[in-house]
């Protein structure tokens, strides 16, 4: 066996073991790279996940609200017809049974509006329960629950007769009314790029009228009974 042959077989040669290691960086380089893309790629999955999740737990919150609205009396002043039902392009009060995780079918005052300052916003909902206080007998104290983060905007529409009666048509107010409208719009916008499209909820009060009052085809409200 010759010298040459006899140092090949005794291992590699500096050049070959050079070449190796750089091959092995370069090989682990892609692995990790890759493992990082993926992981980042998980990570924006999941985020959107957690956002639809986010998104279809108010639109079930907002959807039972609005169609369980409780069209009670605001007053107990017997000429007084109007509805505990305060509806506005950015806010809307009502009456009606609270979320399960609040406090599954017990009814309270409820309203839902954005919260904070110019950049981001949350959609808040404050609620009372509709009780005196036993102390003093003036209305227990409101608490709120932020529902969602990085809202844009909220814009809530309602469909049924204007206030001075006619054809039913979309209206950005409903207030001081004797009757629910016949249909609520909420339209909301998002100012995180994560999140996915909102589209427009639609949602139909399940009662227009309060039981104690007899509707009156003249005003196409109700007339009060008691």
């Amino acid at each position: 066996m010759t010298g040459r042959a006899r140092e090949r077989a005794a291992g590699f040669t500096l050049v070959e073991l050079l070449i190796a290691l750089t091959l092995l960086g370069l090989l682990t380089t892609l692995i990790f790279g890759g493992l990082r893309l993926a992981a980042r790629a998980w990570a924006k999955v999941d985020d959107r996940a957690i956002e639809a999740a986010d998104q279809w737990a108010v639109e079930d919150v907002l959807r039972h609200a609005i169609s369980a609205a409780y069209p009670a009396f605001a007053s107990a002043d017997p000429s007084d017809r109007t509805i505990a039902f305060d509806g506005a392009a950015e806010r809307l009060a009502l009456l009606a049974p609270l979320p399960q995780a609040i406090g599954a079918g017990i009814t309270a005052q409820m309203r839902f509006f954005l919260a904070g300052g110019e950049r981001p916003r949350m959609l808040v909902l404050g609620w009372r329960l509709d009780l005196p206080s036993a102390a003093t007998g003036a209305p227990l104290p409101e608490s709120q629950v932020k529902l969602l983060d990085h809202v844009r905007s909220i814009n809530f529409e309602y469909f049924g007769p204007a206030a001075g009666g006619g054809a039913p048509m979309w209206q950005s107010q409903w207030s001081g009314r004797g009757r629910l409208p016949d249909l609520v719009r909420v339209h909301l916008e998002r100012d995180s790029p994560s999140a996915p499209d909102w589209p427009d909820l639609l949602v139909e009060p399940r009662a227009a009228m309060n039981s104690a009052c007899l509707f009156d085809p003249a005003t196409l409200a109700c007339r009060r009974i008691r």
